[in-house]
This record gives C-alpha cells, structure tokens and sequence, in this order.
C-alpha cells in the first residue's frame, strides 16, 4: 500500500535542471527592477515611522534594504543558470534511524495507571 502523503515528489529524483530561457531572464529581471526599488521605498518609510516613535518601524527600516539585496542577490545567481538544487534525503536511513529511535524508547504505558493518576 502506498502512502501518497508521506511519499518523497517525483521531481526531487530530477537529475538534470532545465537551463534559464531568455523569456524567464526577462521576468527575473523585471521583477528585480521592481522589486529592489520597492523594498528600499520601504525602508525609506518605516525610517520615517521609526523616528516618530513607532519603535518596531525599526526592525522594518533594516528588513526591507535587506530583502532588495536578497533580490539581486537571488538574480545574479540566476542570471549565471545556477538553479539552487534541492538535496535529497536519504529515506532509507531516516526510516532506520526512526525505527532504531522508537525501539530504543522505552514502553511507559504501564505507568501511566500507577504513578500519573488525577485522583
């Protein structure tokens, strides 16, 4: 019986990633040309809030320049075709290392009767 839920993508087992296409370099760049804009607008305003008082518009005034610099970050790697690969886990031996981990618990049933009673 198969358990679709707990069952690894197919995808994951994808060994070669298709290279970027042009038409997808296009959108990567016009979404980081409005996006890095946008985010250092937002920190531009929530410095403002910050000095008025709102004390967590500071947290926000570091957030959003840091999330533009994530987005050209994120575009130069793409620009280059280095796909972020996906590690693949090795379900054999977390299934082994979970079985071992439950064999090793031992069985706390019988106590509960004895020594955790609401009475």
């Amino acid at each position: 019986m198969k358990d679709y839920e707990t069952d690894e993508p197919s995808w994951i087992h994808e060994e070669n990633s298709k290279p970027v296409t042009a038409k997808q370099k296009k959108w990567f760049t016009i979404f980081m040309l409005v996006s890095v804009p946008f985010c250092l607008w937002a920190g531009w305003f929530e410095f403002g809030r910050a000095e008025h008082g709102n004390w967590r518009a500071w947290v926000y005034t570091f957030e959003w320049p840091f999330f533009g610099g994530l987005a050209i970050y994120l575009w130069r790697r793409l620009m280059k075709g280095d796909v972020p690969k996906i590690p693949r886990p090795d379900f054999a031996a977390l299934a082994k290392e979970a079985d071992e981990s439950v064999k090793a618990k031992p069985d706390h049933a019988s106590d509960t009767d004895s020594d955790h009673s609401d009475n």
